[in-house]
């Protein structure tokens, strides 16, 4: 991800605390952010370069954590770290990411599981809307595995739930992209379920941290300050949720849902989804954060441009009029050698975000 350095015209004139970075590249494949493909992902990379700047004595909230990248860096630099989501596969993968856990006894933990799974004499049907997906004797074997894995530490229900997005593309002849699901490529390919888990278990284990302490609330963002005290957040970083209504419950995890029995209609209506009342949901979540920030906090939010019924409409826009804070600087900088840059090529079109630094210390409220 490149920064071109295009000033909006609310920049503030006041030197900001933290820079901001340029990358050719937003993802890093050796590290814990792919155990799970979930959409609207942050980069780490850039995260990792904030938050590489900020005190490590800081407590610092993401308010809308989604997989917990923003958290899982924070921890790496020592910091508090607290996160907030309504989605509840958000959370686990999250919480996988940043858990505690000693890399060989959660790799014995699951060549044991394995073995008793293969020893299952009854074993769940699949749903039909997700069996479709994948060849029948690795749909077999994901519902093994998932019928065992109620006693499951986070970070193995986090690999076995990405092992699950990895198996439906290796079943359709790897046709799909990592982050799109494709049309069912017949026939299904069989592929082992159990050596794709182990082996992704094993890939992504090395990163556990073995820092501080990190938590992750299953939590509605519109009342954090029922899980996070008043005052007591130095550092807010966020991506919130877009509002387009992009659905964080579609794609791989719609499949991975329906495995589990979840209701993917109920854990959206507890999302901010809906572009017609996004502003006053936000606008919610924006006074419940902050009660918990206190008077000299920084307020870091990354947002983006949006087609919203053919109209452009600028994420930094909407929440400079919004926020209950006053005089953020704004950096705004293309995507590019993203897979949301192939869209945008194939569309013709030109994706942009922008990054809004509130500095209480030296702005304020409104």
């Amino acid at each position: 991800m490149q920064e071109p350095g295009v000033n909006n015209s609310s920049i503030c004139d006041s030197t900001p605390r933290i820079t901001l970075g340029h990358f050719d590249k937003v993802s890093n494949p050796k590290s814990i952010h792919g155990i799970y493909p979930y959409r609207g992902k942050m980069s780490a990379i850039d995260a990792a370069y904030v938050i590489s700047q900020l005190p490590s004595n800081a407590t610092l909230l993401d308010p809308f954590c989604g997989t917990g990248t923003i958290v899982y860096e924070a921890q790496s630099h020592g910091m508090k770290a607290v996160g907030v989501d309504n989605n509840p596969l958000a959370c686990i993968i999250a919480k996988g990411k940043i858990e505690y856990g000693n890399q060989e006894s959660v790799l014995s933990i699951l060549d044991t599981a394995i073995q008793n799974a293969s020893l299952l004499e009854e074993v769940p049907m699949m749903p039909d809307s997700a069996s479709r997906y994948f060849h029948p004797e690795t749909a077999n074997q994901i519902m093994r595995m998932v019928s065992i894995s109620s006693d499951f530490p986070s970070y193995l229900l986090a690999s076995l739930y990405g092992s699950i997005c990895v198996a439906t593309r290796a079943c359709n002849g790897w046709l799909w992209t990592s982050t799109s699901v494709g049309r069912i490529n017949k026939p299904l390919r069989p592929v082992d379920f159990y050596s794709t888990l182990l082996k992704k278990a094993r890939k992504h284990s090395e990163f556990i941290n073995a820092g501080p302490l990190a938590t992750i609330h299953k939590h509605d963002t519109r009342r954090i300050h029922e899980v996070v005290p008043d005052g007591s957040v130095d550092v807010v970083y966020t991506s919130p949720p877009y509002f387009d209504a992009l659905d964080y419950t579609g794609y791989y995890s719609k499949i991975v849902l329906e495995i589990l029995g979840l209701d993917r209609t109920s854990i959206r209506e507890g999302l901010i989804q809906s572009f017609s009342s996004y502003k006053e949901d936000m606008q919610s979540a924006l006074a419940a954060i902050d009660r918990v920030v206190h008077d000299e906090s920084l307020i870091i939010f990354v947002v983006g441009n949006r087609m919203v019924h053919r109209k452009l409409i600028k994420g930094s826009d909407i929440f400079t009029e919004i926020a209950p804070w006053i005089n953020p600087y704004v950096v705004e900088r293309e995507y590019t050698k993203t897979a949301s840059g192939l869209w945008d090529t194939i569309n013709a079109t030109k994706r942009k975000e922008q990054i809004l630094v509130w500095d209480l210390a030296s702005g304020g409220r409104k």
